[in-house]
């Protein structure tokens, strides 16, 4: 498996941060842990050979800026292990832009 790191930052306080670790181990934090606890688990190779997959069909990710004056969430993507990994900020509006990039959110999402 690629570790990945998929975190999202909004309005109000609002955050969410998916890690998935070189060996399918995953953690989902949402909101603060006084309101709810991480969500932890395991992908089966099943699940890990779906975000492979959505990783490779995302391959080198394309730009996404924010456009100016736009308010709006802004996500982080790290794909990799440490060292080697590929940073990739993005503002939501990419998900209706580019198909393989919203695969791979809405797989991560699910978790």
């Amino acid at each position: 498996m690629v570790p990945i790191t998929y975190q999202v930052v909004g309005e109000e306080d609002y955050a969410l941060k998916i890690t998935v670790g070189a060996d399918g181990e995953f953690s989902v934090e949402n909101g603060t842990y006084t309101t709810e606890p991480p969500r932890k688990g395991h992908l089966d190779r099943f699940g890990q050979q779906v975000l492979l997959d959505a990783i490779r069909e995302l391959g080198i990710p394309r730009a996404h800026e924010m456009p100016e004056g736009v308010t709006a969430f802004e996500a982080h993507l790290s794909v990799g292990a440490p060292g080697e990994e590929v940073e990739y900020a993005f503002w939501e509006g990419a998900l209706a832009e580019d198909a393989p990039l919203n695969r791979l959110v809405r797989l991560l999402e699910m978790l």
